[in-house]
């Protein structure tokens, strides 16, 4: 059951009220335009991307007084842009049954208010259980983005359990910590091993592609929370000594199609890692992170996981 708590309180000087969703939700936008719309306010729907906390359409704050950015955890302080949450409700009593005793549990954004009870219910099934609080970006105890695993940095758990549906952040969990991750998902009640050397293999295969190239476009996002340009620039210069051919490419959606009339050899992605990560197949040209461009270069000596802290 989808629960958005609009914060009514904190828009009493406020008239005209701008929206902003991810694809997934996008759905309840007019139930949540007429509901704002009830209380006298004039309502603007964001027809923009909206990826993730970290990228926020700060261009509707040109027509409207503030922005509702829905469906996120606050991880930027943008004037007149407030985070709504988003809550999916679930059973904090999950039945899992796995040999390691001591874990530590994790989830995303939509699953983490129940953490806690879920670690409450596990201890008293005899399990040894952290919730660990991260760094930066991450707002709650147990909580992982696609960009920072912090909660796991100093886990002394044998084993970790992430709560919540796909298994993206429980693949990036298992190659953060390199232990064993078990993904349960609260909807079904369905509980998995995590596999990720597939995942590994095919991120080795794409840095392959790119051995021998010298010519790279290094891809920075203007979003608010994904923008690393000085990242960008070390990269730059770092493969000019190895003599590769480098230049930044600036643009606010990274799609395959934005990319086709360039000519590079391959790309590095400073932007959201998932755009190397989940859309691999989408793109022409190799698309590799940060860390795997090190790797390429030989100043890594494996691809690790991209973060942005």
């Amino acid at each position: 059951m989808v629960n958005f708590q609009i914060p009514f309180e904190m828009l009493k000087s406020v008239k005209k009220v701008g929206i902003q969703l991810p694809d997934g939700l996008k759905r309840h936008a007019f139930e949540i335009a007429r509901e704002i719309e009830s209380r006298g306010f004039e309502v603007l729907i964001s027809g923009e991307t909206s990826f993730g906390a970290c990228d926020v359409d700060t261009s509707i704050l040109e027509e409207v007084d503030c922005l509702l950015h829905f469906a996120h955890t606050p991880i930027l302080n943008i004037d007149r842009v407030i985070y709504v949450p988003y809550f999916i409700d679930y059973d904090p009593k999950i039945e899992i049954e796995v040999p390691e005793r001591k874990i530590a549990l994790i989830s995303t954004a939509q699953y983490v208010h129940k953490l806690n009870e879920v670690a409450e219910w596990l201890r008293k099934k005899g399990y040894n259980v952290e919730v660990r609080a991260g760094s930066g970006r991450v707002r709650y105890p147990g909580q992982v983005l696609g960009c920072n695993y912090s909660v796991l940095r100093q886990s002394e758990a044998e084993a970790v359990v992430f709560i919540g549906d796909g298994l993206f952040h429980a693949i990036g969990a298992a190659i953060y910590t390199k232990k064993k991750v078990y993904a349960f998902n609260p909807i079904n009640r369905e509980l998995q091993e995590v596999d990720a050397e597939d995942f590994i293999r095919k991120r080795y295969f794409v840095v392959s592609k790119c051995a021998g190239k010298d010519k790279v476009g290094i891809i920075v996002s203007s979003k608010p929370g994904q923008k690393r340009i000085e990242v960008a620039r070390r990269l730059k210069e770092e493969g000019e000594k190895k003599g590769i051919k480098a230049h930044i490419i600036y643009l606010n959606n990274v799609r395959p199609e934005e990319l086709y009339n360039l000519s590079y050899d391959f790309y590095v992605n400073t932007a959201c890692p998932r755009i190397s990560y989940d859309d691999l197949e989408r793109f022409e040209m190799p698309v590799i992170t940060p860390q795997e461009f090190e790797f390429l270069i030989g100043k890594r000596n494996d691809i690790g996981l991209d973060e942005i802290l």
